[in-house]
């Protein structure tokens, strides 16, 4: 009889203990750090131009989850020309409100909410992409706004460092780069957004100290520089791959140390 119970005791704890085991298998989530490819750093760059045409005048200050209605729009109208056309944006013929949610969440998340309301022209001077209620779609108000396009500005961007951290249900990529700036067709960099506009601390004078140098050019000549930058990281996921990844994060980081 002591033997059955004996028994009975070591069989049950040995139910137990396996059911913990299982319950702790359960219960941990897989998680891998992996060095990002040059395939994909030429991606994220690609892709981290497309968000600085409208993103960067937050200067890397701003949560993404605090942005406005006419954030997201003007987001939208500051898309340049090719991925407008990539991604069939003719504001000219007219834009389903549809389109735009679809297109706000392919940059920003699935789970991104957007009320239809005017952009504002990028110089300030009134509405730009009207929206219509009555057939629901955006279109661009032309007649007012004879101005030329918008001109994006003139980034350089250094790869810093990277990682790649895949879990059970997600890829997130996480990119540091040393970011310089300058107004289209200038010669004067900057450490900032904030400090272009204010035009306070540039960096270096190119045209000082290379008469009538190639643009072609300016991402080597500006790389003894680079470490007056400042560094802007971007936070990315995706389910799958890179292709469909959506901007979590952009954040300023300041200068650099200088231990190049």
């Amino acid at each position: 009889m002591i033997i059955m119970t004996i028994v009975t005791f070591i069989i049950v704890f040995l139910l137990l203990f396996l059911l913990s085991l299982t319950s702790l298998n359960t219960n941990l989530s897989y998680e891998e750090v992996k060095d990002i490819s040059s395939k994909e750093i030429d991606a994220l760059e690609a892709l981290i131009k497309v968000y600085d045409n409208y993103l960067i005048t937050y200067d890397g200050k701003k949560e993404l989850e605090s942005l406005t209605d006419l954030d997201k729009i003007n987001f939208i109208d500051r898309l340049d020309s090719k991925t407008k056309k990539e991604l069939g944006l003719d504001f000219n013929k007219g834009v389903p409100l549809a389109r735009i949610k679809e297109v706000l969440q392919k940059y920003f998340g699935p789970n991104i909410s957007f009320e239809p309301v005017n952009s504002v022209c990028y110089l300030n001077d009134g509405d730009y992409l009207i929206y219509n209620k009555e057939d629901k779609k955006y279109y661009a108000f032309n007649d007012y706004h004879a101005h030329g396009a918008f001109a994006t500005l003139d980034i350089i961007n250094y790869y810093e460092d990277g990682k790649k951290i895949v879990t059970d249900d997600s890829i997130k990529y996480e990119v540091s780069y040393l970011k310089g700036f300058a107004l289209p067709n200038t010669s004067i960099y900057y450490s900032s957004y904030t400090n272009l506009i204010t035009k306070s601390n540039p960096v270096v004078d190119l045209s000082e100290i290379f008469n009538d140098y190639d643009f072609s050019m300016t991402k080597s000549l500006l790389i003894d520089y680079k470490h007056n930058f400042n560094r802007y990281t971007y936070v990315f996921e995706t389910k799958k791959d890179l292709s469909d990844s959506y901007l979590l994060e952009l954040t300023n980081d300041g200068k650099r140390k200088k231990n190049i």
